[in-house]
């Protein structure tokens, strides 16, 4: 992603300082949206390895991550599972709901936590929280409830782009990738 070009726009770089947690959907955000059944009734999902890796940053830097889907998969708990998230909320038809019992089980305020949507169900979070982002294949009903639109699309790179800001905004992409760029022995 490299280094993003916030200069003049204070007013998202004042709503990202202060989060201490971020919240993604899954379906749309963390995947392409598509849902693959096969023959059995199983299905796939896709995720994206850099959208991962980006939530590691997040977690190393001390945010802690959070996943709400409207939906239930057994691959997203086996998602969850591997990049170390343990606050999983699935089959939540409103998502509002589990938000609230998310702000009173960590003591968090709206304004410390972050939320990345596309879809109809996402908004009433996205109005809540103190930092909401879109993907850039968002339903168009959820632009005006975004103060941040991605670049890259959901499931390809869009978590990425937005773990990476975050962590720069705040200050501490160094720290918590000096152990690629750091000097060689």
């Amino acid at each position: 992603m490299g280094p993003f070009d916030l200069h003049g726009d204070e007013p998202i770089r004042a709503r990202i300082l202060p989060l201490r947690m971020m919240i993604f959907d899954v379906d749309g955000v963390l995947t392409d949206g598509r849902i693959i059944y096969l023959d059995d009734g199983r299905e796939l999902k896709a995720f994206d390895v850099q959208d991962g890796h980006g939530i590691k940053l997040l977690q190393r830097a001390g945010i802690e991550v959070a996943l709400i889907s409207g939906r239930f998969s057994g691959a997203v708990e086996h998602r969850a599972r591997g990049l170390g998230i343990t606050r999983v909320y699935q089959d939540a038809k409103v998502k509002l709901e589990v938000y609230e019992r998310l702000l009173s089980e960590t003591d968090l305020r709206d304004e410390e936590v972050g939320f990345m949507g596309d879809d109809l169900i996402d908004i009433p979070v996205m109005r809540r929280v103190g930092f909401s982002v879109a993907v850039a294949g968002a339903v168009s009903h959820v632009f005006p409830y975004a103060h941040y639109v991605t670049k890259a699309a959901g499931g390809r790179g869009a978590c990425r782009e937005v773990c990476e800001l975050i962590l720069q905004v705040q200050n501490r992409w160094e720290s918590v990738t000096q152990r690629y760029f750091g000097p060689l022995s």
